[in-house]
């Protein structure tokens, strides 16, 4: 649809136009003004695409209209209506911007040949436009995503001088989107906007990888654990697949992201310890409260979760939580404070081959003989020391259950890889495998198959003559338009471009 505006004096004249325009067979949402004053004010409210002025009109003619008009949008079309045949007035109007110049009486052969050039043109325009903004989209997700996992702070300078950031340092809260299949690789194309529409809130939106994308929001105020309630209601209504979210905390500042990101995987992995959870909201509101209003039974819950899922950095900070609470707290009696850390000690003891190492009934002997806090502190935190020390040993014997799954993608990789099938190939928990194979590789398994996918995908674009969507299906995406916006995300250029390799733009992108 074209947006166009006439502007006329004489009403007889702008319904003359106006039947022309319906004898072109075309769509149009056309806006009218008597004078260059109100055309003005309906140009600073809408975006108009086509400009049709009278020369002679009161408050301000076309010429000045014109001039105003193009300090608005430079690249409008402008086609004035004139009764002067006059050649040098005609000179004047091209210098004012006009596009084209039409004599009165109007012909209508005439006026049907500038309205398909200037359709045209507008076409073209837009066209061009859509290209830049989806090759600037590009570009914002290649960046966020190197910098959302690499935390490298030479991405930004880079992304700053290609792209407007600005916006990233706007982003407030963040809410990551999960599925326990490959969704995001065949869902319609329109599905960010369904969803945009479904909350009513502006939010930015990268996807990750066929399982998870991840929402950046702007507002201050606002209950965005109610937002994700709205999200997952809204997919479980529209979708069959099983979905989790994660919310993070609140945030500010574009140099926080990469740590919410880790946090946001963090998040994720309770799904694992709570399947009967779907939204996982971030905790530290709970420690942020007044340390004598914190529930031990609910720091207990976290520090079971934290053993469970064998995050020693999660348990450091929930024991500081529990010793910032009773040291030199006279509140409470030496025996519930040794029940407490006991119930700690205890917890960690529920890892089988850790309590086969170190016997328990020692360690609550040796807790409940101590004589001050300070001495109860000592021996939990020896027992979170060698508790640590476990852990290193065992992940040093589980690098055998993750070369097994790593070698494992490299052989199958076309096929619809997931969690729960792999942990099943080596015995282990889903949850266990996540956290050794990120402990191992560094990355979660859902990155590791997109990593390892797009750098297969960019060695067959490279050394074979394999079409795009052969390439695409070799690599196991079921979707080519997918795939294409994918490998954009994960290079900077498209798959073509990538074989070429002769864009100079794309290359400086791809340098990382």
């Amino acid at each position: 649809m074209i947006r166009l505006l006439i502007v006329d004096d004489e009403r007889l004249e702008r319904e003359g136009v106006k039947y022309l325009l319906s004898q072109e067979n075309k769509e149009w949402r056309i806006y009218e003004a008597a004078n260059g004053k109100d055309a003005l004010q309906i140009l600073r409210e809408e975006k108009i695409d086509l400009l049709l002025t009278d020369i002679k009109m009161p408050h301000m003619d076309g010429l000045e209209l014109t001039s105003k008009a193009k300090e608005l949008y430079p690249e409008l079309p402008v086609v004035i209506f004139s009764g002067y045949s006059d050649f040098a007035f005609a000179q004047e109007a091209m210098r004012y911007g006009v596009t084209e110049y039409v004599l009165k009486p109007v012909d209508p052969e005439e006026f049907h040949k500038i309205i398909q050039k200037t359709e045209s043109m507008i076409s073209e325009r837009k066209e061009k436009q859509k290209q830049e903004q989806q090759e600037q989209d590009f570009l914002q997700q290649y960046f966020l995503e190197n910098y959302l996992y690499s935390g490298n702070k030479d991405i930004l300078e880079k992304a700053g001088n290609m792209i407007d950031i600005t916006h990233w340092e706007e982003w407030r809260c963040a809410i990551m989107i999960e599925a326990d299949v490959s969704f995001f690789d065949r869902v319609e194309n329109d599905f960010q906007e369904l969803l945009q529409k479904e909350v009513r809130r502006a939010f930015y939106y990268s996807n990750l990888n066929s399982r998870q994308s991840i929402l950046f929001f702007k507002d201050i105020y606002c209950d965005y654990q109610l937002v994700a309630n709205h999200i997952y209601t809204f997919l479980k209504r529209n979708y069959r697949d099983r979905f989790y979210l994660a919310v993070s905390r609140m945030f500010e500042g574009v140099c926080c992201l990469p740590e919410i990101m880790s946090q946001l995987e963090q998040q994720m992995e309770e799904k694992f310890y709570h399947p009967e959870k779907h939204i996982f909201a971030n905790e530290e509101e709970h420690l942020k409260m007044a340390m004598g209003e914190v529930q031990d039974s609910h720091l207990m819950q976290m520090i079971s979760e934290d053993i469970s899922r064998k995050d020693t950095e999660l348990l450091r900070k929930h024991f500081r939580t529990l010793k910032e609470k009773y040291t030199d707290n006279t509140k409470y009696s030496a025996m519930y404070i040794k029940f407490v850390f006991s119930n700690l000690i205890q917890e960690l003891f529920q890892e089988d081959r850790f309590s086969g190492e170190r016997r328990l009934e020692k360690e609550i002997d040796r807790l409940y003989n101590c004589r001050n806090i300070i001495e109860i502190l000592k021996v939990t935190e020896e027992n979170i020391c060698e508790y640590e020390k476990f852990l290193e040993r065992s992940m040093s014997e589980s690098r055998n259950e993750v070369a097994v799954v790593k070698n494992y993608i490299y052989q199958h990789y076309d096929e619809d890889l997931n969690l729960e099938t792999l942990a099943e190939k080596v015995y282990l928990s889903s949850g266990y495998l996540s956290f050794i194979f990120k402990k191992e590789t560094g990355m979660n398994l859902n990155r590791y198959i997109r990593v390892f996918r797009m750098e297969k995908a960019g060695e067959l674009l490279k050394n074979t003559n394999m079409k795009v969507a052969q390439v695409s299906e070799k690599v196991g995406f079921s979707n080519v338009s997918y795939f294409c916006r994918s490998f954009r995300e994960f290079y900077g250029k498209s798959p073509e471009s990538y074989r070429k390799g002769n864009t100079e733009n794309e290359e400086s992108v791809s340098e990382d």
